[in-house]
């Protein structure tokens, strides 16, 4: 790799990576305070309402969660070297060679 190749991958994906890693470790502390007031907040309310309120943000952050997961193992698919697919010399790769026939097969 050169080193202006280098330097275009450190400004396209590592400098990114980097900001979204710092800000996802600051959401992390952040919901581990939620967390704590949640505890807190059990033992002291009832009110069903906020509860609803409280669910429906959740499950949107789970599907968000469950987005960026998605999105991280394609950025890391994206970046992995290509594997070359060994093609069979035929064009199919039926397991059998030409003239055997098939075990179990009705005729």
């Amino acid at each position: 790799m050169t080193q202006a190749s280098s330097a275009n991958w450190e400004i396209a994906i590592m400098l990114p990576l980097g900001v979204v890693d710092r800000q996802l470790q600051k959401i992390e502390e952040q919901l581990r305070a939620l967390n704590m007031k949640a505890l807190e907040f059990e033992k002291e309310h009832e009110n069903t309402a906020l509860r609803r309120l409280i669910e429906t943000r959740l499950e949107h952050i789970n599907e968000l969660l469950g987005s960026i997961a998605g999105l991280v193992s394609d950025i890391n698919a994206d970046i992995q070297p290509t594997r070359e697919v060994r093609q069979p010399r035929d064009g199919v790769d039926s397991g059998y060679s030409m003239g055997k026939s098939y075990p179990d097969q009705d005729d």
